[in-house]
């Protein structure tokens, strides 16, 4: 698991809990609104269920009168006690949330309704002068059966929504319990993810940088040697990678710029260096050049074999061999700088619109619409890309062939790829230790050094009577 893997996984950990904490803590809000809604509901039912009950014992506490004969007008009290009830039942009965409360309310209502027609008649027996008869109605049926129904009914719903409240309250608690748990396991979890999260930055991040930047300081006085460790598969270690890379290019250096120090004595240092080859290597080739032109202009003392012109040009040749030896066999410091790729590359092969139109030579060329600029050292990529095309000519008949240049971004968008190709007559040897009739096979060996100095790659593709395909991988920089 990468760096970046790691550190979305703890905190996509911390935002699950978040989430989590959160979902509960709007869970027992919305619980807790709902059954604070439910309550106040209910109480508003017992409230209006006993001033029912309460305007209904006024009401009929005028019926005794009335049989007694001593209010004239207890039948019209009577009325107007009752004139508020039936709206509040209304009001009660659209407050039945249950099957169970909806029956409570007709049976309510029920008992209700007998109440009132047995206090209609006693008021009816009393009108009709039959006190006697309206006095037996009012103790047997109305009071003893009636009346003891519909409060012994009311009594019952009220003890019902006192119950049901309990319920709600009870539920209100497991609501907030089982909160407090969620909440205290969620909290516990962030807290440990926290506490790892920082055991992970100090153990996984903080210390490799660390590492990092003392190894840094180190280099800064002069230490070289410094290597850090590779085993690591994330970012970290591709850091720890680049700086060993970074460090065994700065001892090359070190060994190549001490090559003029080196005295006469020491010369089993100086055949260890690796710079000492390629340089014996590039210098024999141009010896044997040079033997060779000798040879064709005065061969065996007489008069010169070659024309004048082509002395001139075989010489132009070997001179810009010499020049690019010393100019760019060394990996001496990079002159970097923000540089237009694709001016470079019209620069280089302006160099040869001449030679490529005399010999006939298609040229397609191809330079992606993402390759714009690039921290390079101008004037060493020119020369390297002008190597390429140089041996890519140099590969084709005299007359006929096709030469082929793209550049565009890798995949990942992190490397400048520049490629050369030909269809000329190839090589099964690698491309840079051919030396081509014409002149010394030195390009492509400087090529490498600059690309490689550059911290990028060559790649190399040559197959006999097919072509060669050369590739340049060069690294972005800011």
């Amino acid at each position: 698991m990468n760096l970046r893997q790691k550190l979305l996984t703890t905190f996509g950990g911390l935002a699950l809990l978040a989430l989590t904490t959160a979902g509960m803590t709007v869970w027992a809000i919305a619980q807790w609104q709902s059954s604070n809604a439910q309550l106040e509901a209910h109480y508003e039912r017992s409230l209006l269920l006993q001033r029912i009950q309460a305007s209904v014992f006024r009401a009929f506490k005028e019926v005794p009168d009335a049989v007694s004969g001593g209010d004239l007008d207890a039948a019209e009290e009577f009325d107007a006690f009752l004139g508020p009830i039936e709206t509040d039942f209304e009001r009660w009965a659209a407050l039945a949330d249950t099957a169970e409360e909806e029956q409570q309310v007709q049976e309510v209502r029920l008992a209700y309704q007998r109440l009132v027609a047995s206090a209609q008649q006693v008021f009816a027996l009393v009108d009709a002068g039959q006190r006697r008869e309206a006095f037996v109605l009012l103790e047997g049926e109305l009071e003893d059966e009636d009346f003891e129904s519909f409060q012994t009914l009311t009594e019952q719903a009220i003890a019902s929504d006192r119950d049901y409240r309990s319920s709600v309250h009870r539920q209100v608690q497991r609501t907030l319990d089982t909160t407090r748990i969620v909440l205290a396991i969620a909290a516990f979890g962030t807290t440990s993810l926290i506490l790892l999260l920082f055991a992970y930055l100090a153990s996984d991040l903080f210390s490799p940088l660390r590492e990092v930047k003392q190894a840094l300081e180190d280099v800064t006085t002069g230490d070289f040697q410094r290597q850090l460790d590779e085993e690591r598969a994330d970012e970290i270690g591709d850091i720890h990678r680049a700086f060993n890379q970074m460090m065994a290019a700065l001892q090359l250096r070190e060994q190549m710029a001490g090559l003029g120090a080196i005295p006469a004595h020491s010369e089993p240092v100086w055949q260890e260096r690796p710079s000492r080859v390629t340089l014996h290597r590039l210098v024999s080739q141009l010896r044997s050049r040079v033997t060779q032109l000798n040879s064709e202009v005065n061969g065996n003392g007489a008069t010169a074999v070659i024309p004048k012109q082509e002395l001139i040009q075989q010489l132009d040749r070997l001179l810009q061999a010499v020049t690019r030896v010393t100019e760019f066999g060394f990996p001496l410091d990079l002159n970097l700088a923000r540089t237009d790729i694709r001016t470079l590359i019209y620069e280089v092969l302006l160099r040869f619109h001449d030679e490529l139109a005399q010999r006939a030579i298609s040229l397609e060329l191809d330079i992606g619409p993402e390759v714009k600029f690039a921290t390079v050292d101008r004037l060493k990529l020119r020369e390297a890309i002008g190597e390429l095309v140089r041996n890519a000519l140099a590969a084709l008949p005299e007359i006929g062939g096709r030469v082929g240049v793209r550049a565009n971004l890798s995949t990942e968008g992190t490397e400048l790829l520049i490629e050369v190709a030909d269809n000329g007559r190839g090589a099964e040897l690698p491309l840079v230790s051919l030396e081509s009739e014409d002149r010394p096979g030195v390009g492509l060996q400087l090529t490498r050094a600059i690309v490689e100095q550059h911290g990028g790659h060559l790649v190399i593709d040559s197959q006999p009577g097919v072509g060669t395909y050369v590739q340049m991988q060069l690294p972005l920089r800011d």
